[in-house]
């Protein structure tokens, strides 16, 4: 006896292959059907012009070279693919995307634009790999993963020397910012911190809980890139409704550091409302729910380096 799942204890009626319905409260409950997943177990790269013709690329700003399939069912696929600038043919990069539907229209998408940044990722996909089970929750070991203390990455900025060029910089009238007047090197004061880009082959890679997420609660993740406007990171999450259903997700942040310079308001207040983290438009949802697509990415990823010889 299939039981109806609203009212209990009642037998559904079939009325058709793979359709019942309720006799009492006439709820129609159709079989779900297994979607045929495609987990990619060898990474191979397939000529660009496949993706351009088969997904949402708009060939007005990119133009994907390679790529490889990294997942892929009729509602949604992944895929890491190597793109330009249309316009730049010479500034290539690593497009991590996600697709939906059989039409393969943008879901979301991370661009690796670095050697070095590129390097952070595949690190710390080993590193999540290595220290989560398949439903991203830690494995407890003899020696507990260390959570950093948190704090945004700051530039430790000393006599007011220039970190590029190490000549003296000049502060602003508005004291927002010190500049260099040899190099043209620049570094934001806010509220009062020095803050400068951090060399991203320089970052620590620890764990950390503080990030500019507003819905979502994260578990842990790692920064792989943080600029004075600009930040990416690998998080796990999870809905504080649903806390056992973790899963990963490739954030992206920037901030509008014109808007903070040029601001009317006086320097002496908050600067938080200038300089807040905003999600980066056009990035979407870049969420992977399934562990064992971190094996065949981390593959894709290190293939696609070898291929830009990065």
């Amino acid at each position: 006896m299939i039981e109806c799942p609203s009212c209990g204890k009642v037998e559904i009626i079939k009325l058709v292959e793979g359709i019942w319905q309720c006799p009492k409260c006439k709820k129609i409950i159709k079989e779900k059907k297994e979607e045929k997943v495609i987990i990619v177990d060898e990474p191979v790269l397939i000529q660009g012009d496949i993706f351009m013709k088969t997904s949402g690329l708009n060939k007005k700003y990119e133009i994907c070279e390679k790529g490889i399939v990294i997942h892929k069912t009729p509602k949604n696929s992944i895929a890491s693919l190597i793109c330009h600038s249309t316009y730049l043919p010479s500034s290539k990069y690593i497009r991590i995307s996600w697709f939906k539907g059989m039409s393969n229209s943008h879901s979301g998408m991370i661009k690796i634009t670095e050697p070095a940044e590129l390097d952070n990722v595949i690190k710390i996909l080993e590193i999540i790999n290595k220290d989560f089970d398949e439903n991203f929750n830690k494995i407890k070991k003899k020696e507990e993963i260390q959570i950093s203390d948190g704090e945004i990455i700051e530039f430790k900025f000393k006599d007011n020397k220039c970190p590029k060029c190490s000549l003296k910089m000049k502060k602003s009238r508005n004291a927002r910012y010190y500049s260099c007047e040899s190099c043209g090197e620049i570094v934001i004061l806010e509220d009062g911190r020095p803050i400068f880009d951090f060399p991203t082959d320089k970052l620590p890679l620890n764990y950390s809980t503080n990030f500019p997420i507003n819905y979502y609660i994260p578990e842990r993740g790692v920064t792989f890139k943080w600029l004075m406007g600009e930040w990416k990171a690998v998080i796990i999450i999870y809905n504080k409704t649903n806390p056992d259903k973790k899963f990963l997700r490739f954030y992206w942040w920037t901030r509008n550091l014109q808007d903070y310079i040029k601001s009317q308001f006086s320097s002496g207040g908050s600067s938080g409302s200038l300089l807040g983290w905003v999600a980066r438009k056009g990035a979407g949802g870049t969420n992977i729910y399934d562990k064992d697509l971190i094996v065949p990415l981390i593959q894709a990823l290190k293939l696609e380096k070898e291929e830009l010889n990065w």
